[in-house]
């Protein structure tokens, strides 16, 4: 699956916005929100591509993987948004971080 480019965005308003957590611009809220918007990015992109091959007679069984998997995230950034403290902002983020390198190939 082909990562998603910025202007892709991820397929959901996740309602969450850079510098609008409880730690300023600078803070693990703010990271946390990047990596798991970039995660529920790939993840859409990922949905997209399943649903076309599956169209096409491919077995769709990954689609129902990708749904959770950006479920979760998507549940994670509402969490985010609801408040946390700087260390669980920055265990998301560290998760989220490893999730993505694991998505893109380390890229």
């Amino acid at each position: 699956m082909p990562d998603p480019r910025p202007e892709d965005g991820p397929a959901e308003n996740t309602g969450l916005s850079a510098g609008s957590g409880p730690q300023g611009p600078a803070g693990e809220w703010d990271r946390a929100v990047r990596v798991i918007t970039a995660v529920v990015a790939w993840y859409s992109s990922g949905i997209r591509d399943l649903r076309r091959a599956a169209r096409e007679g491919a077995d769709p069984a990954a689609l129902d993987v990708l749904l959770e998997a950006r479920q979760q995230a998507i549940g994670d950034l509402q969490r985010l948004k609801d408040g946390v403290d700087a260390g669980e902002a920055a265990r998301l983020a560290a998760h989220y971080t490893a999730v993505l390198g694991e998505l893109t190939g380390g890229s």
